[in-house]
């Protein structure tokens, strides 16, 4: 039977192990396969929400050990993941970001030559172990006769990413330090052949996002639906139609239990990991989630699964200060809820959490 809205919401929140407790924080970026990771403060609050009880400290613990980078897996977009992770979705997915990005790299002045230099300074910055943070490595760049302005070095990276070659890898002061993904989180297995690795990132898809239809799973991949319909076959009856498109795991997690409200970073999996965010975000409130669709998705306050405003967290001496700013008026229910949200936020920084509700305004 084809679940209703709210049992959607429900089912979507139990799949992304929102809340859910009993994974730390590399199992809990391996359930999901990967976590939109643009911001690296929102990342880890990202992974936290998903590993209750995990603290900040030891999120970055995990990218410290190796255990998870942050590359571009796909769309471009920086996403933490697990080492071998990364090699399965860039085995289907570098070659098409490749051809998305090379008329902008033609525009940067970057050819095969110029590639390759940055490709060998990259490799002698970084053998043995070494990591460096972004502005340091381009240092590295412009004593090699690479300049990294206006763009061009990042794309070098994003171009070198999709070879495998480096990763972000261990937290520094600000950011994370690029490291060579071979050398700092070594393979532990072999990349499959296409199908079985298309079968394991739709199961994934769906083991952390589901129920989702293929053509959301098509725009977190940027694969082909066609693509997408041969991993829906070669999963066989691990996946299950419940009508309307949507596909879920047979074995999936069963709702209930979990907490009615949470406080969910910018760019969070819950509204990105899908096509179709409607059941979760009110159309007529998209704009208050991404003012000016300008791609920045702030922090979202959610209750029984709806977005039901942002949030922004104030850096203060006592600690941090939380204020949701919501769509409409919250009822008590819906209050207490975010506060208790908002405790969870607490024990995660490890510093006391000031929260606090705004006057509701309507647009």
């Amino acid at each position: 039977m084809t679940p209703t809205p709210a049992q959607l919401r429900a089912m979507r929140l139990a799949a992304q192990g929102i809340a859910v407790p009993g994974l730390g924080p590399t199992a809990a970026v391996e359930r999901m396969t990967a976590v939109q990771g643009q911001d690296l403060g929102h990342a880890l609050w990202a992974i936290g929400v998903r590993a209750p009880g995990a603290t900040r400290t030891e999120v970055r613990d995990a990218f410290d050990r190796g255990d998870l980078v942050r590359s571009w897996p796909m769309r471009g977009t920086l996403h933490a993941v697990r080492p071998d992770d990364l090699r399965l979705l860039l085995s289907l997915t570098a070659e098409r970001t490749l051809r998305s990005i090379a008329r902008r790299a033609t525009e940067l002045g970057i050819d095969d030559v110029l590639l390759g230099r940055a490709r060998d300074t990259t490799v002698a910055a970084l053998s043995g172990g070494r990591s460096l943070v972004r502005d340091d490595l381009f240092e590295e760049y412009r004593a090699a006769g690479i300049d990294p302005a206006g763009g061009r070095g990042y794309h070098l990276l994003l171009q070198l990413s999709q070879a495998g070659l480096v990763a972000w890898g261990p937290t520094a002061r600000v950011g994370q330090g690029l490291v060579l993904l071979d050398e700092w989180a070594p393979a532990i297995a072999e990349v499959p052949e296409r199908d079985e690795a298309l079968r394991r990132v739709l199961v994934g898809y769906l083991r952390g996002r589901g129920p989702a239809t293929e053509a959301d799973a098509a725009s977190w991949t940027k694969l082909p639906l066609g693509d997408l319909r041969r991993a829906r076959a070669a999963a066989g009856d691990a996946v299950e139609d419940l009508g309307d498109g949507l596909l879920a795991l047979a074995d999936r997690p069963t709702t209930g239990g979990t907490p009615t409200g949470h406080l969910l970073p910018g760019f969070d999996e819950y509204l990105l990991g899908y096509a179709d965010r409607s059941a979760q975000l009110d159309p007529a409130h998209a704009d208050r989630v991404v003012p000016g669709a300008n791609g920045m998705f702030l922090p979202m306050a959610v209750v029984r699964g709806r977005v039901v405003g942002t949030w922004g967290r104030t850096e203060r001496a006592s600690g941090v200060a939380v204020t949701v700013t919501p769509f409409a008026v919250l009822d008590t229910g819906s209050v207490r809820a975010l506060e208790a949200a908002a405790d969870r936020y607490a024990r995660f920084l490890d510093a006391p959490v000031a929260f606090g509700v705004v006057e509701a305004t309507t647009r």
